[in-house]
Parts: C-alpha cells; sequence; structure tokens
C-alpha cells in the first residue's frame, strides 16, 4: 500500500490521529454544544437578514484532476471528520485522499480493491470506512488497515458511522440495511424488497443525524427513508415508485434536520425540510459566474460540521463548497 503524507507546516497530521479507528470513537471528547435562543432587536435581526439569504451559497470550489498523491480521477464517494477534513475515495487511482477544509492534500493512501468502492464515512476519531463488494474495510487515520467487515453484505453500497461507533451499511443486492458494532460484529438488519414503508427497491446512501436517526436513501424508489437506530420506520420524504429513477437518489446527507440528497438525471441536488417539504435548490445557479453556468454532475455530498455543503463533482474532479441557508 502506497502511502503519501504530506508534510507543508500548516497542514500536519494531528497527534490524536495516531489512535485506532474502534478506541477514537470513544477517546475524542467533543463536548457539548450549547444553542442560546437571542432575544431583543439584534436576534430579530439576524433572523430577518437571515430569511433574505438564498438557500444555497456558493462559497468556492477546489480539487486537481490527475492521478498523483492529492488528485482525482474518478471521484465516488465524500466525508467529513469533526474537525472539517475531507476524504474522498477514488475509484480511478484506488486511493483514499485527505484534504484540510480549505482543499490542501493531507494524506493519500491506495489499496488495490478500492477500485470497486462504492462510499466513505469518517468516524469521530478519524477512522475511515470504505464499502466494495460484499465487505466494509476499516482504515486507522493515517491510512494503515485496521479491520474488515463481511457478514450479513452481498452488495454493500453506502456508509455511516454513528456518535458511538455503530456503523450502518446499505446492501443493493438484498435491499436492507446491515447495522454493525463498533468492534464490526453484526447487530441487526432491516428492509426488504418493496415499495412499503421500510422497504426499498434499490437501497444506496445512508446517513446517520446526531438526533439518532438513520436515513436511507433508496435509489430505485426515489425516496429517502428515516429509521430510528433499531431499524423501525418513521418517515418517507419522496414517493416510492420503481419508475421513478429518473430522480435516483443515491447519496444523502442531513443538515440541521434538512435532507439533502443527490443523484439521477433530472436533479443534480435536491432538499427536503425535516416536515417533508421540498426546497428549491440550484447549485448550478448558485455557482454561475458572468461567464456563465458550471457545468456540475454531483455523484456524493456532505455536510461538515461547520453546516456547508460539499458536493463531489464527478464532471472536473473536484469539490464545490456552498453555505446551507435553509
Amino acid at each position: 500500500m502506497k502511502r503519501a503524507i504530506f508534510q507543508d507546516a500548516s497542514v500536519k497530521l494531528g497527534a490524536a490521529e495516531r489512535f485506532s479507528a474502534s478506541i477514537c470513537v470513544f477517546a475524542f471528547a467533543l463536548g457539548a454544544v450549547f444553542a442560546m435562543a437571542g432575544c431583543g432587536r439584534g436576534s430579530r435581526s439576524a433572523a430577518a437578514a437571515a430569511a433574505q439569504l438564498p438557500p444555497l451559497q456558493y462559497v468556492d470550489a477546489w480539487g486537481t484532476r490527475g492521478t498523483g498523491p492529492g488528485q482525482l480521477d474518478t471521484p465516488i464517494g465524500i466525508a467529513t471528520d469533526p474537525f472539517g477534513r475531507v476524504y474522498i475515495v477514488d475509484a480511478g487511482t484506488s486511493s483514499i485522499e485527505k484534504f484540510s477544509p480549505e482543499g490542501v492534500p493531507l494524506l493519500s493512501f491506495g489499496d488495490a480493491p478500492l477500485a470497486k468502492a462504492t462510499a466513505i464515512a469518517v468516524d469521530r476519531g478519524g477512522g475511515i470506512y470504505v464499502t466494495e463488494g460484499d465487505r466494509v474495510q476499516i482504515f486507522l487515520p493515517e491510512g494503515d488497515k485496521f479491520r474488515m467487515s463481511r457478514g450479513g453484505l452481498q452488495g454493500a453500497a453506502g456508509v455511516a458511522v454513528d456518535f458511538d461507533g455503530t456503523y450502518y451499511v446499505t446492501d443493493r443486492v438484498l435491499c436492507r440495511v446491515v447495522a454493525f458494532d463498533a468492534r464490526g460484529r453484526l447487530m441487526r438488519t432491516w428492509g426488504r424488497r418493496g415499495t412499503e414503508n421500510g422497504e426499498f427497491i434499490d437501497p444506496t446512501g445512508v446517513a446517520a443525524s446526531s438526533d439518532g436517526f438513520v436515513y436511507v436513501a433508496d435509489s430505485g424508489g426515489a425516496r429517502v427513508q428515516k429509521f430510528t437506530r433499531d431499524g423501525i420506520w418513521v418517515a418517507s420524504f419522496g414517493q416510492a415508485d420503481a419508475a421513478g429513477s429518473a430522480q435516483a437518489v443515491v447519496s444523502v446527507a442531513i443538515s440541521s434536520g434538512d435532507i439533502l440528497v443527490v443523484g439521477g438525471r433530472v436533479s443534480a441536488l435536491r432538499v427536503w425540510s425535516s416536515n417533508g417539504q421540498d426546497v428549491a435548490v440550484d447549485p448550478v445557479a448558485a455557482a454561475a459566474t458572468p461567464q456563465g453556468a458550471p457545468d456540475i454532475r454531483a455523484v456524493a455530498l456532505a455536510v461538515d460540521q461547520g453546516g456547508d455543503l460539499l458536493l463531489l463533482d464527478a464532471v472536473s474532479d473536484r469539490v464545490l463548497r456552498f453555505h446551507l441557508h435553509l
């Protein structure tokens, strides 16, 4: 396994990243975040100003096409860690590329099976999870192999890691979700093929929210379903319809209860509010310049700790960042 660690003084890897993936899940104390409700004229003015902002505000883009360390050839999955660093699994180079929030290369390592990778996730300690085939490969924060999970999987598609190290994997062959504990032991499965609540036509992306729910993107059904951590169905967003593949939802992320998905031929980005309402967004229009609108084909997305949306663009092998005002 080749590995390149970029040692620029401004982007050195932190010492905390030398722990194992499973230990890191419990070792990092992120602390509580207290949201204080504003009062008086100042808070009303801030709310009014926020209401005038577009739902999607373009910030910047970064990424270099190529096959060397820190470059992208055929990127297919994106994830972030609690420090805002960005991880991309690249099928064209069979590698994982790690960047600073500003897009500066930090780490690059390769592994031949990554050519068939489908998704990537990162736990609270920097452990890296990649789905491919009938397994999940887990790497330590600096790229060394740590563990492999195979039980209960035939067509691993998406992966998401919960706050306690539990990770959820969608299986496109068996049309279900498989949950593993922090030690890689199979805990439970749920779902089967169908269009009813709790069933899937082609489950792909999955996301675990901070409030304890699991969201599953059903690409064949053009919808997202919300479950408890135990697999109990809670709600559906979109319409289950086998003919809805033109609006397929492939990758899913959660931001303050809002559901964001990409995939399909009709819409590069679709958003549902927490109450199920469609929110009109257009990343192409948001990123347009006086020279014209960019050509964007988003294949995956992530929301970082600051609440920014990151779109992985397969046309130009780059990452586009947007502020969300939903």
